[in-house]
């Protein structure tokens, strides 16, 4: 007996242009079953990663080895005094991938071998979300710090169905996002 892995096809369209907050994207997601499937749910996100990145400097004190600027003094290598100072940068980066907003596609559907539902559900990308006014004040925040950025790459839209008896079926794309929130260069 064969079994088919992928029991939904999702094809997800939207208009490719670049978003501001404040805007609506208008989405149509069709789902086109391979067999008889059932739905448990259904969502449409808008994801982002969100990168968090501090550089340090460490510092430390050493001698240049033999044949350096330290073995003429006094000729002698062992009496030299420090002739640089050895530094290091660290980069840390901090990255996870948040949802900011997300609508239901559909509840609970029984979908039928090869017939196509197709579903148009909107996102409007509201400037007074709490996680971006978040974002935002931590932004504010590190624009002061050269030493600290924030930024949110790449954005992308996920439609995700919850099949039964079956793997769940994702599709993502990449979408531009203008969000006044990169801090660094």
């Amino acid at each position: 007996m064969v079994f088919n892995l992928d029991p939904l096809d999702i094809k997800l369209d939207f208009e490719r242009r670049k978003y501001r907050l404040g805007d609506t994207i208008n989405a149509t997601v069709t789902l086109t079953p391979s067999r008889d499937t059932g739905i448990r749910g259904s969502s449409l996100s808008l994801m982002g990663q969100v990168r968090r990145t501090k550089v340090s400097t460490k510092v430390g004190v050493g001698r240049v080895p033999y044949g350096g600027p330290t073995s003429l003094h006094r000729g002698n290598p062992l009496h030299g005094t420090p002739s640089y100072i050895p530094t290091a940068q660290q980069t840390e980066q901090e990255i996870s991938t948040e949802v900011f907003y997300s609508a239901p596609i559909v509840a609970i559907e029984s979908l039928r071998e090869g017939d196509a539902s197709k579903h148009d559900v909107a996102l409007r990308l509201d400037p007074k979300l709490s996680k971006l006014q978040r974002l935002s004040r931590e932004a504010t925040r590190l624009r002061q710090d050269a030493n600290q950025g924030l930024s949110i790459e790449p954005w992308w839209l996920e439609a995700r169905v919850d099949v039964v008896m079956g793997r769940d079926a994702v599709a993502r794309r990449r979408i531009e996002i203008i969000a006044p929130l990169k801090t660094t260069t």
